[in-house]
Order: C-alpha cells, then sequence, then structure tokens
C-alpha cells in the first residue's frame, strides 16, 4: 500500500513537471513565431543581406527542411509564395505542406499565415 501511495504521489509530480514543461514549449513556440512575424524574410550578417532558410521558419527544423529542400523548396519566402498562390487558403497549404511531410504542422502553417497577414495584407 505504500508503494502505491508513493507510486501516486510522484505520478503527480511527474504529470505536474510534464505540464509545466508543455506550457514552457508552447510560450517559447509563440516567442519564435512572434519573432518570425515580426522580421522581414532575410537576414543581415555584417554588410550581407540574405535570405532566410526553411528552417528558420518555426516548426520546420532540419527534418522537415530536408523534405522541403527533397522539393526543391530552400527559402522562407517561397513557402509564402506558396500560401499566396493556394489565394490564403489555410486548409490547402496545410494539406499541401502535410503531403510533403507527412504529418500535420500547424506552427509551420500559423506562422507563415500570420507572417503573411502582418506583412502582405
Amino acid at each position: 500500500a505504500v508503494v502505491s501511495t508513493q507510486s501516486g504521489h510522484y505520478g503527480r509530480g511527474i504529470q505536474i513537471l510534464f505540464e509545466c514543461r508543455k506550457k514552457l514549449v508552447m510560450q517559447n513556440t509563440q516567442q519564435l513565431v512572434e519573432r518570425f512575424v515580426g522580421a522581414p524574410l532575410t537576414r543581415t550578417t555584417g554588410i550581407t543581406t540574405e535570405d532566410k532558410t526553411v528552417e528558420e521558419v518555426p516548426g520546420i527544423g532540419n527534418t522537415f527542411g530536408a523534405r522541403l529542400r527533397e522539393q526543391e523548396i530552400e527559402f522562407a519566402y517561397e513557402l509564402v509564395g506558396k500560401y499566396l498562390v493556394l489565394k490564403k487558403n489555410k486548409k490547402a497549404f496545410e494539406s499541401w505542406l502535410f503531403d510533403i511531410l507527412e504529418r500535420a504542422n500547424n506552427t509551420a502553417v500559423s506562422s507563415i499565415q500570420q507572417w503573411v497577414e502582418q506583412n502582405v495584407g
């Protein structure tokens, strides 16, 4: 009986830690999206300006970036362009991205959608 009580106590502690971690990840993700949306699709390093890569879009990263590059999509502006070609249709963009990434990616979709709303209209 003592073991089950302790196990239940530890289980609750782990659940609380997991919930705290989840909140931190969500806050961090939201900060990344806000930073992406509020900035141009280029980055300046010293005296040069370069286009941001797809990996710099929140939610993409290296693994999904590699899948996009296999489709010859290398830069963030190409994702924005695809969203615009799809007439800002979120569902169509989600579906297109799902076909490439083989999974839903709400963070990337939201990032592109918000960037367009703020910077294009």
